[in-house]
C-alpha cells in the first residue's frame, strides 16, 4: 500500500514537472525582449529604477549606431523610456535627478525643434564604479569588455513585459527573476518553488523588504504570485502561476487571485497562503533551517549580486526602442498546425511557438488568418529581427487598434487558394481516373470492349479480299 502511494505521488510530481515544462516553453516566446539590468548599480545609485535607467543609458552608449558622431550624445523620449524600462514619466524624472546628482548623466537640449539628449559620464562612472569594487580607478573604455565586464558585474534579464503585468518594476523585476530561478530548477528536475529569503532576494536584484513586499501584494493581487510556509522552523517559499500568468501574457484581462480559467490548460486553484490583510511580511520567517535570525540581521547594500548574466544584444541604434534580439529566422513557407482549427501557422515556428502565436491571433478572431499570413510573408522576406511571437505581438496590437492592413501577406493568402484550386482539379482528375479504371474492370465492359474488338475483326475480314484483287494486274 505504501509502494502504491510513492508511485502514485511519483506519477504525480513527473506530470506537474513535464505540465511546468511546457508552460515555461510557452510563455518564453510571449515575454518578448529584454533588457540587461546591472544589479552593481543599485549600490552606486542606491535606487533600483534609477539602476535600470542607468542600465539602458550604458547600453546604447555602448552598440548605438551613431553614438560615436554624435559625441555619446543620444536622443530618447519619455515614451521611448517607458517603452523600454517600464519607468512612468514620474520615475523617469526622479531616476535622471538621482544621476545627476552623481554626475553620471548629462542633459542638453539639441536640434530645432529642441529634443532632449542624454550622454553618459564616463570618466565619473568608471571612477565609482572603480571605487565600489575597491580597484584603481582608470579610463573607462567601452572596446574593452573584459573591464566593463568586470566594472558592471553580472547583469539580470528584466523583461518589461512583466513589469506591466505586476503593475511596476519592481514587481516586474521580482517577477522577472523568479520566473528565471523557476526555469533553471525545472531544467534541473527540482522543485518549482522558489525558496529565496529577504536577504537572498536583495542581494540578487536590490530590492529592499519594503519594496518586495509591495511587489509581492501587487504580483499577489494580479493572480500569478502563490506563497506558502514550509519546514521547522518555517520558512516562506514562493511559485509563479503559470497557467494564470499565460493569461495575462495572451490576452488584456486581468484574471483574480482566486480562479482563472485558462483555454486548453486546467484552472488554478486558490493560492496555498494569502499575504496577511493588514500588510504583515512572513519573510520575517527564519529561510536558513540552521540560523534562525531575525530579518534584522540583514544587509540591504552588498557589492556582488549573482553569478548570473543576461547577454547584451548589439544591434539596433539609439533612434531604436526597445533592445533587439538577433535575428536568426529562415525563410518560412506555410505549413498545418498542431492546434488552432483551419489556422495555417508559418512552418518555421517551433510547437511552443504555435501555442503562444495561436493564443496572441485569438484576440483577433476575424483577422486571425491574415495576421499569420503577414507574419509568414514577413518571415519569407526575413523582415523579422526580433522573435516571431515578438513581431506578430505588434501586428496583433495593430489589429486591435483597427489599424491592421495586410501587405505581403496577401501574396501568402492567393498562392494558399491556388494551391487549394489545384489541389481540387487534381482530386477530381484522380477521382475521374479511379471511376474509369473500376468501369474498364467491370466483366460488362471487359465484353463490350471483346465485341467491339470481334466486329472489328470481322470487318477486316471482309475488307481483306477486295484489297487482294484491287491489286491484281
Amino acid at each position: 500500500m505504501k509502494d502504491g502511494r510513492f508511485a502514485a505521488s511519483a506519477g504525480d510530481e513527473t506530470w506537474e514537472s513535464a505540465k511546468h515544462n511546457r508552460d515555461l516553453a510557452i510563455i518564453w516566446p510571449l515575454l518578448g525582449r529584454h533588457i540587461a539590468f546591472h544589479r552593481r548599480l543599485v549600490d552606486l545609485t542606491a535606487s533600483v529604477k534609477a539602476a535600470l535607467l542607468l542600465s539602458q543609458a550604458i547600453y546604447w552608449t555602448r552598440h548605438g549606431r551613431d553614438i560615436a558622431s554624435t559625441g555619446g550624445w543620444f536622443f530618447k523620449t519619455t515614451e521611448q523610456w517607458k517603452m523600454e524600462t517600464g519607468l512612468s514619466t514620474k520615475e523617469q524624472v526622479t531616476a535622471r535627478e538621482v544621476l545627476r546628482e552623481l554626475a553620471i548623466l548629462n542633459e542638453q537640449r539639441i536640434g530645432i525643434p529642441a529634443r532632449l539628449h542624454f550622454r553618459l559620464c564616463i570618466d565619473q562612472l568608471g571612477a565609482l564604479l572603480s571605487d565600489r569594487i575597491e580597484k584603481a580607478s582608470a579610463r573607462l573604455d567601452w572596446a574593452d569588455g573584459a573591464a566593463v565586464a568586470e566594472l558592471l558585474g553580472p547583469s539580470l534579464a528584466f523583461h518589461r513585459t512583466l513589469a506591466a503585468i505586476g503593475g511596476g518594476v519592481h514587481a516586474g523585476l521580482l517577477l522577472s527573476r523568479a520566473l528565471h530561478l523557476m526555469r533553471l530548477q525545472s531544467k534541473r528536475q527540482l522543485e518549482v518553488w522558489v525558496c529565496n529569503s529577504a536577504a537572498q532576494w536583495t542581494e540578487e536584484i536590490g530590492l529592499t523588504r519594503r519594496e518586495q513586499e509591495t511587489a509581492r501584494k501587487e504580483l499577489a493581487r494580479a493572480g500569478v504570485w502563490e506563497e506558502s510556509l514550509t519546514g521547522i522552523p518555517p520558512r516562506l517559499v514562493a511559485r509563479i502561476r503559470l497557467d494564470c500568468l499565460l493569461v495575462l501574457l495572451a490576452g488584456d484581462e486581468k484574471p483574480s487571485a482566486d480562479r482563472i480559467a485558462v483555454p486548453c490548460l486546467p484552472a488554478c486553484g486558490v493560492p496555498a497562503t494569502r499575504l496577511s490583510p493588514n500588510g504583515e511580511s512572513r519573510l520575517r520567517e527564519p529561510h536558513i533551517l540552521v540560523s534562525p535570525k531575525a530579518p534584522n540581521q540583514f544587509h540591504r547594500i552588498r557589492h556582488h549580486s549573482s553569478a548570473e548574466s543576461a547577454n547584451l544584444h548589439i544591434q539596433g541604434s539609439t533612434s531604436d526602442s526597445v533592445q533587439p534580439r538577433h535575428a536568426g529566422e529562415e525563410s518560412s513557407h506555410e505549413g498545418s498546425a498542431p492546434s488552432g482549427g483551419e489556422l495555417i501557422f508559418p512552418a518555421t515556428l517551433l510547437p511552443e511557438e504555435r501555442v503562444s502565436a495561436l493564443l496572441l491571433v485569438q484576440r483577433c478572431p476575424d483577422q486571425a488568418q491574415a495576421l499569420l499570413d503577414e507574419l509568414s510573408a514577413r518571415l519569407q522576406a526575413k523582415a523579422v529581427r526580433t522573435s516571431p511571437i515578438a513581431y506578430l505581438r505588434g501586428l496583433v496590437g495593430r489589429a486591435i487598434a483597427g489599424q491592421f492592413i495586410p501587405e505581403l501577406g496577401l501574396r501568402i493568402s492567393a498562392a494558399r487558394r491556388r494551391q487549394a484550386e489545384e489541389l481540387i482539379l487534381r482530386q477530381q482528375r484522380e477521382a475521374e481516373e479511379q471511376r474509369l479504371a473500376a468501369e474498364r474492370a467491370t466483366p460488362e465492359y471487359q465484353a463490350k470492349v471483346a465485341a467491339r474488338r470481334e466486329e472489328i475483326r470481322q470487318m477486316l475480314d471482309v475488307m481483306q479480299p477486295g484489297r487482294q484483287r484491287g491489286k491484281r494486274p
